[in-house]
């Protein structure tokens, strides 16, 4: 059975937008427990991790539709060539593909997947040590015990009483480290001659270690030297695919555009203004707006404008829409509120008396989602945008 708006509980029109207010997608189990969404989740999590490019990814048709989805941008779907120019964007410079078009979903894939960055490899750890000189240690003379810290790890009292080699006497230092250590092995100990060397494989920094003696032996210890080393520097940059915050955002970013077009089976203007209100805080020009057909609905819609106005030049389009509104009021959340409150009512009056001049139970047929890949008002807007001189 699909899921739609009435099969989740929510009534269509106004009724349903202000519900929607008050409601979060966990709120809704039989959507989020719906068997195709899981499923794709599931694959999602399986397969991003392991498409290292962009090519890779793109070849992957139900991963691509997955992703594409997840953004708004499901009308791109099949575009590989040009998508996989705006993945492979560097978006720190401002002249690559994704940072060249308008809409800033592109931009927003770019970065979060990341193909295009400045890939750094991890640089590994230099080995700190130090390095002890022990004297006078022969039968009848040994050290009672020793402490210290080394690499950040610490040790008080470990027994070194009766041991008279110096190889004894760094396996038992060894042991109390590694043990102080939770078991790892990075921190050794080994008997150099008539030195004690203590390494740490991860350059976690030096220390001392100080040696105690009965009041009548000879033995002595005295540092030689020390070396500080450096700890590992993780990789960074290059994509960012296996990076769970990465899956994780793009899994919320799925489920929202999928709960949107439940929506969207009983009611187009609930699904568009559930999208707007997702997506206009990120809009900063109005080209974005232009070539988002669903966004630019919204406003025209608001601004009463008719549909004949997305026939319209794009740079005309802009004029006008910069003399109506104030792009600014989408950041502004009480603004943004009262524009969608506005719309839904408007459109939600269109729906229904389309709905009865039709003679039809259900809803009108909406605009096709996504339909923003470059076609119609679409690519008038981007490609004149990207391609103008």
């Amino acid at each position: 059975m699909t899921i739609n708006a009435v099969t989740v509980g929510i009534p269509t029109g106004y009724a349903g937008w202000k519900l929607l207010q008050t409601k979060s997608l966990k709120d809704f189990k039989a959507f989020s427990q719906d068997a195709s969404l899981q499923r794709d989740i599931a694959y999602l999590k399986e397969k991003l991790p392991t498409k290292l490019t962009a090519e890779d990814l793109l070849s992957d048709r139900r991963l691509q539709t997955i992703v594409l989805t997840a953004y708004g941008l499901d009308g791109q779907v099949g575009y590989n060539g040009m998508m996989k120019k705006v993945l492979e964007s560097n978006v720190s410079d401002s002249s690559s593909f994704a940072m060249l078009m308008t809409d800033y979903r592109f931009r927003q894939i770019a970065k979060d997947l990341n193909y295009g960055g400045i890939s750094i490899p991890a640089i590994p750890a230099v080995p700190s040590s130090l390095s002890v000189q022990v004297e006078g240690v022969m039968a009848g003379q040994s050290f009672q015990s020793a402490s210290g810290t080394f690499g950040g790890i610490k040790v008080s009292d470990v027994d070194l009483s009766g041991l008279t080699k110096r190889t004894d006497i760094a396996a038992a230092l060894q042991a109390a480290f590694r043990k102080a250590d939770k078991g790892s092995e990075d921190i050794s100990v080994t008997a150099l001659g008539m030195k004690l060397i203590f390494t740490d494989a991860k350059g976690r920094g030096t220390g001392t270690v100080s040696f105690t003696t009965d009041e009548n032996s000879t033995p002595r210890a005295y540092l030689l030297e020390q070396t500080k080393g450096s700890t590992e520097i993780a990789a960074s940059g290059g994509p960012k695919v296996t990076d769970s915050t990465t899956i994780n955002s793009i899994v919320e970013k799925y489920t929202q555009a999928r709960f949107e077009s439940a929506l969207g089976e009983s009611s187009d203007t609930l699904r568009h203004a559930v999208y707007a209100k997702r997506m206009l805080p990120n809009v900063t020009n109005w080209y974005s707006v232009i070539a988002d057909r669903n966004l630019a609905d919204v406003v025209q819609t608001v601004l009463g404008l008719p549909s004949s106005f997305s026939s319209v030049d794009v740079d005309t389009q802009k004029e006008m829409l910069e003399k109506r509104m104030d792009i600014a009021d989408f950041q502004d959340s009480t603004k943004l509120q009262k524009l969608l409150d506005r719309y839904v009512a408007t459109a939600s009056t269109q729906e229904s008396a389309a709905a009865a001049a039709s003679g039809a139970a259900a809803l009108i047929q909406p605009i096709s989602w996504g339909g923003n890949g470059f076609s119609g008002e679409a690519a008038s807007a981007l490609i004149s945008i990207l391609y103008s001189s």
